[in-house]
């Protein structure tokens, strides 16, 4: 069977040509042989039976005048036949006899002889044994004679069958094959129609095999085109996550870095941790890069949940005691189509941005000159301190003398009292309480009380007046200067509630002290009526 599968066409060809012929020249051989042999063994009884009707009047003759010489011609006759083995005539008056011994088996064949004239009178009778095995050996030698004949011709029949079929089929289509065998797809090269098949099966064969290459060429065309496209494509992709300034990663649902760039790890890096084969995870989505894991968690679990980009603006944690670094995250949710999940995360450092929000959120907030909070930041102390719910006295100071003083020696001394009297309240008051310089020589300052106890705040102030009274040296003049104070306190919420008339009390009490100044300086700190009131 191996040898078969491994066989040429031409040679199954003609393999099954020869098998089918010598089979077919057997078969048809066995068959003429029986019916030649049967043929002649008949032919060979006919023409003793004829050759019987030729001496038959002659025989009837010689027994009519019972002439024995003529009988023995007539025997002397049919023995001259090769058919005839022995033969015998026998009347009234004549016996003779040739191989008489042959004349006493069954298969003697006796033949009647008729009068002359009176044609249904039998006056003799000719017995003649055929010779059997001359008759069977010239059937057998004809019969063998037509049977090499037929194999004669099978054999001549095979080899013009297998030319024509080598010349007409098998050739054009090994020229065909090894064409094709060798053919490189893609190319111009085609197969070559064989000579006077343009019209046959095999051109049409040859026709439609050079259409399917040129619908492969045109395909590989267009494959190495768009192969040559995605490539270009492939590398500008690259280039651009290679050069990004973000950090991108690629994640799979078990928090694997599944693909990163350059400048994720440089952010990595950056925090105190580090990348390599045996630190590829940091947690579901990242998280354990995030100060609050937990709050970017829930934000970018809640923005997947309604099919949405997760977006936020999150601090690291810094494992190298580095400064704080803040990202902006944008995380999305990829489903491939075959059923994987994959988180495209990306990570913008905007730490510089934070930090500069920082000091402009300061500046915005904190006075110039005297570093502490001015009048916006004040007001933004004041309502977070509202909003808590937290027991506080309002303090409104106003500098007495200082007027003068920038009068006397100018815009500079006056900036150098105003640094000094914040440098004083600050060392002064406790680390929660709040200074505030709410604007010109005006200053607030938030002391915390309990129960709206006056003597508390009291106290506190009396240190902070003794500290402000004591002279000022001006830098540079050799000079110092000394002011006083006035003051009104409202206690929130004993006083109010509201952070306006909050201020109006603690104002109207303060314009009491003011009227005093002069007459009564040591009473320099008045109280808003303990009557709540919000006008």
């Amino acid at each position: 069977m191996n040898l078969i599968k491994t066989m040429g066409i031409a040679n199954r060809l003609a393999s099954l040509i020869i098998l089918s012929a010598f089979a077919i020249a057997f078969t048809f051989s066995q068959y003429f042989y029986n019916l030649t042999y049967n043929a002649e063994i008949s032919n060979a009884n006919s023409s003793i039976e004829e050759l019987l009707q030729i001496v038959s009047p002659t025989a009837s003759i010689a027994a009519f005048v019972s002439d024995e010489e003529l009988a023995k011609e007539v025997i002397n006759g049919l023995m001259r036949s090769k058919n005839v083995k022995a033969a015998a005539f026998k009347s009234d008056s004549i016996k003779y006899e040739i191989n008489a011994k042959y004349l006493q088996k069954a298969n003697v064949q006796t033949f009647s002889i008729y009068h002359p004239f009176l044609t249904d009178e039998k006056i003799a009778e000719i017995l003649v044994m055929p010779d059997f095995s001359n008759i069977e050996r010239q059937a057998a030698r004809i019969s063998t004679g037509n049977t090499y004949a037929l194999y004669l011709l099978a054999v001549i029949v095979t080899l013009v069958s297998i030319i024509i079929c080598y010349f007409l089929v098998t050739r054009p289509l090994k020229r065909v094959s090894n064409s094709l065998h060798v053919l490189e797809p893609g190319t111009k090269d085609r197969i070559i129609t064989p000579r006077y098949h343009e019209g046959t099966e095999i051109g049409v064969l040859v026709s439609d095999t050079n259409g399917i290459l040129n619908n492969v060429e045109q395909k590989i065309k267009q494959e190495r085109k768009l192969r040559a496209e995605i490539e270009a494509l492939e590398r500008r992709f690259r280039m651009l996550f290679e050069n990004a300034k973000s950090s991108i990663v690629l994640l799979d649902t078990e928090g694997k870095l599944v693909l990163f760039n350059e400048a994720f790890v440089s952010l990595i890096e950056s925090t105190g941790l580090y990348i390599n084969k045996q630190n590829t995870e940091f947690g579901e989505l990242l998280m354990e890069l995030f100060l609050e894991p937990k709050l970017v968690l829930t934000s970018v679990r809640d923005a997947f949940t309604h099919g949405e980009i997760a977006m936020g603006e999150y601090q690291l944690r810094s494992f190298n005691q580095a400064a704080n670094m803040w990202v902006q995250l944008f995380a999305t949710q990829i489903d491939t189509d075959e059923g994987e999940r994959y988180y495209q995360v990306m990570l913008n450092d905007i730490s510089k941005r934070k930090l500069e929000l920082e000091v402009l959120a300061k500046q915005a907030d904190f006075d110039v000159l005297t570093k502490v909070l001015n009048r916006n930041g004040g007001e933004k102390a004041i309502q977070t301190k509202v909003q808590q719910k937290v027991e506080f006295a309002l303090v409104l100071i106003d500098l007495n003398g200082f007027k003068q003083v920038n009068d006397t020696y100018g815009h500079d001394a006056g900036d150098e009292v105003l640094i000094s009297v914040a440098n004083r309240l600050t060392d002064t008051i406790r680390h929660d309480d709040v200074v505030i310089r709410w604007g010109g020589d005006e200053f607030v300052l938030l002391l915390k009380t309990e129960n709206g106890r006056e003597d508390m705040v009291r106290n506190a102030m009396d240190k902070v007046r003794n500290l402000i009274k004591k002279p000022i040296e001006l830098a540079g003049s050799g000079l110092s200067v000394t002011i006083g104070m006035s003051a009104g306190v409202a206690f929130y919420p004993g006083t109010a509630s509201r952070v306006d008339t909050l201020m109006k009390h603690a104002d109207r009490a303060m314009y009491k002290a003011k009227e005093v100044k002069h007459t009564d300086p040591d009473n320099y700190l008045f109280f808003a009526s303990t009557n709540k009131s919000e006008d």
